[in-house]
């Protein structure tokens, strides 16, 4: 069965008439199979980040922040 990370829309307002959205969890490519994998879910301006060893650990950030993150990285 597929986990899924919900988040609520911007759309939505304070209340209970809110707007709800799912984004299915996907591991990376360059994870092997077994237990040391990440996983990856997005949302229209998020996106999420989780280690298979512990998925209650959720990195939630911006596009933006993980290009600069990864463009950081390679440059080292």
């Amino acid at each position: 069965m597929s986990s899924y990370i919900w988040q609520k829309s911007t759309f939505s307002g304070a209340g209970s008439n809110c707007l709800n959205i799912a984004a299915e969890w996907q591991t990376s490519s360059y994870s092997y199979e077994g237990a040391n994998c990440l996983n990856l879910a997005s949302a229209p301006d998020r996106i999420f980040l989780r280690e298979s060893d512990d998925p209650t650990v959720i990195l939630n950030v911006s596009p933006k922040a993980l290009r600069a993150l990864i463009r950081t990285l390679k440059r080292d």
